[in-house]
């Protein structure tokens, strides 16, 4: 094949013979100003796309770094292949028309697109009179692929956002991964992947520290969208562990448990012949763990990842924040839930004398009336996770839209103010006080948490620990907070943090519409007739689950990348939900 160079001019020969479609549709029907061209060779395939627009000097031109998410508000075009041709991931490159590029993974069964992929792919944008055009070049070398003989049958699925317009259009007109257009490869050099998620995270790694400033919170935003591996470029503190960390038994299902999992309805849903390791492997899984009691069923890791690996736990660490603070109440530190927030933070009430109506129990319940936005840059979401001084960013942005207590609005100002009332209640780091009151009272390992640039812990997100801690902390809870005879969380605190409490109406309705509830950092599932027996489970952003199950005993974790499928509160939970419910020993 005539060599392509990746210009956005399609000016090639091979080009006028490579047209796919230039129809593509959305709700209003057939659209035909999109020219889509594939082809591919030995070792690469190639796109290109000619965008036709109202008007060339309207566009956005404004330059990005890679992988900045602020592209998506441009006009832009997305070519996305599932190339393992299983409907369960399908990775999409996107550039815009002032030539920024964003690539991630599409998730079943919402299309949900999570960033980043890869660095190795490139892609150019030119401008004409009417229309601009990409090309795009997507090396196949780390990409899976189920070879059949000779030959890689792969599906794809273009999406174009008009902004000029105002349409999303897609090609072909379907949202499941499976009905995306099939293509077959002949001819082409075995491919070589690390594995069957297709994501190498060591080269992720490598591009992040190589864009970051940490000193800024837009240095610290460049490098792509929040990732397990940022614990690895900003501070931590050290958690120590102890010396015979607790220990579990072993009396492993495997072929139990995969086939409870392959009858769920969730994972009927997906109608794909892979079997259920595969899955978690191509889910983007890095750990999964199932226990019953202190028994292990069923343990696996994927993705390049250990049973030595560090996990990052996002937003699970909320739930250790909860945990904190009950225990802080035990201990003294805090008179109650029922506290206002300004006996501990004053200065709130010189920026706004509502928050003297604020209680710790608001924060806890995420109820304070705060307001949050995920729009703009910076959003309240880059603010609280990235800000390089998180105790100033807090005061300085933390605002009041409501009234405390009668609605459910999660967002990250709620443990941030949480974290600022433990250390100042302790008179030690968050970090610390967890490790002399909970880690090592659990039996926990060496662990860390990771830190601002001013030595405070990011709160929201940050622990960072082997998979058996998470497990040694579900269990904590499994048995009203006792190990070895030592009462290390207050009994009464487990019901009180995790179990459904009455709400005024109107409080989480959303969540009642898939049988979830939220109270003290916690997410639920309610079991019919279960009074404080109810399922409950600790979820990060990134696809972390520690979920619980006290009417069965069981212990469900898994660990990711990425959240694999989508929408995150409802996926894995609804899978480890079932297979609780239909558990026998």
């Amino acid at each position: 094949m005539q060599e392509i160079t990746i210009d956005g001019i399609l000016d090639e020969p091979i080009w006028q013979k490579s047209l796919v479609t230039k129809e593509l549709f959305d709700e209003h029907g057939l659209y035909k100003n999109t020219a889509v061209y594939i082809t591919y060779d030995e070792d690469n395939l190639y796109a290109g796309f000619v965008c036709k627009v109202n008007s060339i000097a309207n566009l956005n031109q404004k330059s990005l770094v890679k992988d900045n998410e602020l592209m998506l508000e441009n006009d832009w075009i997305a070519f996305c292949v599932d190339t393992y041709n299983d409907g369960i991931n399908a990775f999409a490159f996107l550039a815009d028309a002032s030539g920024n590029a964003l690539d991630g993974s599409l998730n079943p069964p919402t299309r949900d697109l999570t960033f980043s992929f890869s660095s190795d792919w490139v892609s150019a944008v030119a401008l004409n009179q009417e229309a601009y055009t990409v090309e795009m070049k997507i090396p196949l070398e780390k990409l899976p692929v189920q070879w059949d003989k000779d030959s890689v049958t792969m599906t794809l699925q273009i999406i174009r956002h008009d902004r000029q317009n105002n349409r999303l259009l897609q090609w072909p007109n379907a949202k499941d991964i499976r009905e995306f257009h099939p293509i077959v490869l002949t001819g082409i050099h075995k491919t070589h992947p690390l594995n069957l998620s297709g994501v190498n995270l060591e080269d992720r790694l490598r591009y992040k520290k190589s864009k970051i400033d940490r000193t800024t919170l837009l240095g610290r935003c460049r490098g792509g969208d929040a990732s397990v591996m940022d614990y690895l470029l900003f501070r931590k503190r050290d958690i120590n562990g102890v010396a015979n960390p607790a220990k579990f038994t072993y009396s492993v299902q495997p072929e139990k448990v995969k086939e409870m999992f392959e009858n769920t309805s969730y994972y009927q849903n997906l109608k794909t012949d892979s079997d259920f390791e595969t899955i978690l492997e191509r889910s983007q899984t890095t750990a999964f763990i199932v226990l019953q009691n202190d028994t292990v069923l069923y343990e696996n890791y994927f993705n390049g990842y250990t049973k030595d690996s560090i996990f990052t736990s996002f937003s699970v660490a909320k739930s250790f924040v909860s945990t904190l603070i009950g225990m802080a109440i035990s201990d003294g530190y805090i008179g109650s839930v029922t506290d206002t927030i300004t006996e501990y933070i004053p200065e709130l009430v010189e920026k706004d004398i509502r928050f003297s109506r604020i209680t710790i129990s608001d924060l806890l319940s995420m109820s304070a009336g705060i307001a949050y936005s995920g729009e703009g840059f910076p959003s309240d979401d880059d603010i609280t996770y990235v800000s390089p001084d998180l105790r100033k960013a807090t005061f300085d942005n933390v605002r009041i839209e409501a009234a405390p207590g009668m609605h459910w609005h999660y967002n990250n100002y709620h443990p941030l103010l949480l974290g600022l009332i433990l250390e100042r209640a302790t008179g030690m780091s968050v970090a610390a006080y967890m490790e002399d009151r909970l880690w090592k009272r659990m039996g926990g390992q060496a662990a860390s948490w990771s830190l601002d640039e001013a030595g405070f812990e990011k709160m929201e997100s940050g622990i960072n620990c082997t998979v058996y801690d998470y497990a040694r902390f579900a269990m904590l809870f499994l048995n009203q907070g006792k190990y070895q005879g030592d009462q290390v969380i207050p009994e009464n605190w487990i019901p009180m943090a995790t179990q459904p409490i009455q709400r005024p109406e109107g409080f989480y309705d959303p969540l009642l519409e898939t049988n979830t509830y939220y109270n003290y950092l916690w997410w639920g599932k309610f079991r019919d007739g279960a009074k404080n027996n109810n399922d409950f489970f600790a979820m990060g952003n990134k696809g972390e689950y520690v979920y619980i199950c006290p009417q069965k005993r069981l212990i469900f974790i898994r660990l990711g990348f990425e959240y694999g499928f989508t929408p995150g509160s409802t996926s894995w939970p609804d899978m480890f939900y079932e297979f609780a419910t239909e558990f026998k020993e």
